[in-house]
């Protein structure tokens, strides 16, 4: 997604003025940064450097996921002995890829531009602009117009003119987060604890 693109969305005048492209971008960046917070991973690729990895029986035991590709491991060496440690530091690329997968681009394209489009930001912009006035409603019979101050008429997923997709358009990339301990539990026999058949 562009600065352009927010700016069609907006009804910002094309090119972006330079002194209005760092409010656009960090209009995007937001939405980028609530997408991956609602999406419980990276929403784009995304590059990670971790220490202390140790490779499991089908590959690397990394904190982030998915894996798109493992762009270096380096063997660490204790720091007094100088023998290695068995363990390695690992820097790889995460996350959801959009190219990989078009549907996915399609979603998050949709709530990065909507979101960014209804930033504030972006809004006081497509307030300021020469002769801008957004309409937010039009009366027929009564021959009137009201025009939107700062805001698209309705919220997220309104469905009204200009209002920005709910996160939900990206539920089914979302990863809910699950904590387990590594390793087998005790038996709930030898630890008293009420269980079920």
């Amino acid at each position: 997604m562009t600065a352009e693109q927010v700016a069609i969305h907006a009804g910002l005048p094309l090119p972006v003025k330079e002194e209005d492209l760092p409010a656009v971008q960090e209009a995007i960046a937001s939405a980028q940064r609530r997408a991956a917070a609602y999406l419980g991973r990276p929403a784009v690729p995304t590059e990670f450097t971790q220490s202390g990895v140790v490779a499991g029986p089908s590959g690397w035991l990394l904190g982030q996921d998915p894996v798109i590709e493992v762009i270096s491991a380096v063997p660490e060496v204790d720091q007094v002995g100088g023998y290695p440690t068995g363990r390695y530091t690992v820097r790889y690329l995460a996350g959801l890829d959009p190219a990989a997968d078009p549907a996915y681009a399609a979603a998050l394209d949709e709530w990065v531009i909507g979101d960014a489009a209804a930033s504030p930001l972006v809004r006081r912009i497509a307030q300021s602009a020469p002769g801008a006035r957004i309409i937010s409603k039009v009366n027929v019979e009564g021959q009137g117009v009201d025009y939107e101050s700062t805001a698209p008429a309705g919220g997220p997923g309104s469905g009204a003119a200009g209002a920005p997709p709910t996160l939900d358009i990206l539920q089914k990339w979302r990863q809910v987060a699950v904590f387990q301990r590594p390793g087998i539990g005790p038996h709930p026999a030898r630890t008293g604890a009420a269980w079920w058949l």
